[in-house]
C-alpha cells in the first residue's frame, strides 16, 4: 500500500509541466514553440532568460527529487524504490496534463538520482557531462556521458541489482522514447582534438 501511495505521488508530481507553466507566466509564450519544441526548462531558458530558466530547472528537478527522497525517508527501498522512481520517469514522459506526451525527462532523471544518492551524484554527473562537452559537440552523447556518471556512482558507491535495474530502465525509457533519432548521430570531436592539438 505504501509503494502504491508513493508511486502514485511520484507519477503525478513528475507529470506536472512546471516549465510550460513558468514559461507562459513569465514570457507569455508556449515554450513548445521555442527551440526543440520540448516542454522543458531548456526552452524556458531560451524564452525567458537564465534567471527564469534556472527556476524552471530547479522546479523540474524538485518534482522528482522530493517524492523519491521522502519515499526513502519513510522506508521505501530495494525494488519498491525502483517502482517509485520508474513511476516518476513515466509521469514525466507520459504526462496526463500534456495528452500523455511529456518532456525529455532529463531534469526528472537528475532529481531521482540526486535523491537516491543524497546529492553525491550531482558533481559526478556534472563532471562527466562537462568532459563530454569539452571533447565533442553532439548533445545526445553528452547525455549518455551523464548516464555513464550515474552508472559510475552505482558501481563505486552503491552496487546492487536494484539500482542497476533502475539505471537500465531509466536510460532505455529516456533514450529510446525521446532521443532515438539523435542516437544515429556520430560523435563530432572538437577542433582541438580532431586537429591533433595543432593550431
Amino acid at each position: 500500500m505504501e509503494i502504491f501511495f508513493w508511486s502514485t505521488l511520484a507519477f503525478f508530481s513528475a507529470s506536472v509541466p512546471w516549465s510550460l507553466i513558468i514559461g507562459f507566466l513569465v514570457s507569455k509564450k508556449d515554450i513548445r514553440k521555442v527551440g526543440d519544441s520540448n516542454p522543458g526548462s531548456t526552452n524556458v531558458l531560451k524564452a525567458g532568460g537564465w534567471k527564469v530558466g534556472l527556476i524552471a530547472i530547479l522546479v523540474d528537478i524538485g518534482k522528482a527529487f522530493f517524492p523519491v527522497y521522502f519515499s526513502l525517508i519513510y522506508g521505501i527501498n530495494s525494488w519498491g524504490l525502483v517502482i517509485v522512481s520508474t513511476s516518476a520517469i513515466s509521469g514525466s514522459l507520459f504526462s496526463p496534463f500534456l495528452k500523455f506526451n511529456g518532456g525529455k525527462s532529463l531534469a526528472v532523471t537528475l532529481g531521482i538520482w540526486l535523491a537516491i544518492s543524497y546529492g553525491i551524484i550531482g558533481p559526478i554527473i556534472c563532471l562527466m557531462m562537462a568532459f563530454s562537452h569539452l571533447i565533442q559537440r553532439v548533445h545526445v552523447w553528452t547525455i549518455i556521458f551523464g548516464f555513464s556518471g550515474i552508472l559510475l556512482w552505482i558501481l563505486i558507491f552503491s552496487l546492487n541489482i536494484q539500482l542497476i535495474t533502475l539505471w537500465s530502465i531509466n536510460i532505455v525509457m529516456v533514450m529510446l522514447l525521446k532521443h532515438r533519432a539523435e542516437l544515429r548521430q556520430k560523435v563530432i570531436f572538437r577542433d582541438w582534438i580532431s586537429s591533433g592539438g595543432r593550431a
